[in-house]
């Protein structure tokens, strides 16, 4: 089993509106089958964590094969305006908005 985990980095003040709006996309793509329900967390300041963990979102979600979403014959699901207004929220400000880390389960 794998762990797959994306994190994204958001405007400041902006971490709750962002996991809201991923909590939609993910349940979209829970319903399509494309992947297993999703765990959407975040830190916007309220809580204690390392200064650079401040303003992000992270989705995470576990699988049994780690596929290529570009592979032939797959199709993503219609995520309506949620994927478009989440992306707006994102700080481009310095690096990268997001990256993805996998990790590999111990049952």
């Amino acid at each position: 089993m794998y762990v797959i985990r994306r994190t994204y980095k958001v405007k400041p003040g902006q971490a709750r509106n962002a996991a809201l709006l991923l909590r939609q996309v993910a349940d979209i793509y829970s319903q399509a089958g494309q992947r297993s329900q999703s765990l959407i967390y975040y830190n916007g300041g309220s809580l204690p964590c390392p200064n650079e963990e401040l303003n992000r979102v992270y989705m995470q979600w576990s699988t049994d094969i780690i596929d290529s979403p570009y592979r032939e014959g797959n199709q993503f699901p219609d995520t309506g305006d949620s994927y478009k207004e989440f992306r707006d929220l994102l700080d481009d400000s310095d690096g990268p908005t997001s990256w993805i880390e996998f990790w590999e389960e111990v049952k």
